[in-house]
């Protein structure tokens, strides 16, 4: 028969650490090919291939939650999390939060916060906040504030806010914002301020201020101020 461990609740199997370090393991376990998929350590850490689990992290997927990952985290999905993930933080989907993600950020979608995503931000949608997402920013949609997002930004919709929104603005609508939108405006309706929209402008309505929008300017209506207001 195969080799077995029988044990009653009088005498349990134990197994101690004989290092002073708790983060030495106890036990391994290894593969026919001499390959170790599981350990576990001192200090009551499992971790296998895709699963690792302690009293303060949660870490689920190949290499999910890998080095560095804070305290109170959670990373589910391969290589989410998977370096310097802050404390309280989240990160849900392959790749997201991947890098240095900060504390009591969340990141969910593939790709998601992937990297440099900053203290308090909210990204949720595939590719959303992708690189460099700025502090207490949200981005909420498919490739949405997907390159450096500035901080206090909002851009919601698909490919709102994508690349280099600015600190302080709004983008609500597809494509909204998408491109270069300056600091403390506003965009919103599908492709309102969509290219260059300059700073402290306001574009609301369908294609409002779509192109080159100057700054301090307003543009209210379906298409209204669409190229170079």
């Amino acid at each position: 028969s195969s080799p077995n461990i029988t044990t009653d609740t009088s005498k349990p199997v134990s197994f101690r650490n004989g290092d002073a370090l708790n983060t030495d393991n106890v036990l391994v376990i290894e593969n026919i090919a001499g390959t170790t998929t599981a350990t576990i350590d001192g200090a009551g850490l499992l971790t296998t291939e895709d699963l690792r689990v302690n009293d303060t992290t949660v870490h689920v997927g190949f290499q999910a939650g890998l080095t560095s990952q804070g305290t109170l985290t959670v990373a589910v999905g391969n290589d989410a999390g998977t370096t310097s993930q802050g404390a309280n933080s989240v990160a849900i989907g392959n790749l997201a939060g991947n890098s240095a993600q900060s504390a009591q950020s969340v990141a969910i979608g593939d790709t998601a916060g992937e990297t440099a995503q900053d203290i308090l931000s909210v990204a949720i949608g595939p590719i959303s906040g992708n690189s460099s997402q700025g502090s207490r920013s949200v981005a909420i949609g498919s490739d949405t504030g997907t390159l450096t997002q500035g901080y206090n930004a909002v851009a919601i919709g698909s490919t709102a806010g994508k690349s280099n929104q600015g600190n302080i603005t709004v983008a609500i609508g597809s494509a909204a914002g998408r491109t270069s939108q300056g600091d403390n405006s506003v965009a919103m309706g599908n492709h309102a301020g969509n290219d260059t929209q300059g700073s402290e402008a306001v574009s609301i309505g369908d294609n409002a201020g779509q192109i080159s929008q100057g700054t301090l300017s307003v543009a209210i209506g379906a298409s209204a101020g669409q190229t170079t207001q």
